[in-house]
């Protein structure tokens, strides 16, 4: 759960900042990283993929999430000033 969160926090990070490029090549990083770390750990069936998807989705929020506060916050600072 707590690998979750982290994922969680940088995929807000790479939303925030970089573009899909990015998520796409940190997935794929996860993904090959998780599933080799459990092929040669206790071994590969199907609860610990659903791990893997966890891990995927919770990565994919977090930069869902990211890039849409940074194009909300792109949106506003363009706009008028608040201040007289």
């Amino acid at each position: 759960m707590l690998l979750a969160a982290v994922l969680f926090v940088a995929g807000v990070l790479i939303g925030w900042s970089y573009t899909m490029l990015v998520m796409i090549a940190t997935s794929i990083l996860i993904m090959v990283g998780a599933l080799i770390l459990f092929a040669f750990g206790p071994g590969l069936d199907l609860l610990h993929v659903l791990i893997v998807l966890g891990y995927l989705t919770a990565h994919q929020a977090g930069y869902l999430l990211g890039a849409y506060c940074s194009g909300h916050y792109e949106d506003k600072r363009n706009g008028p000033s608040p201040l007289p």
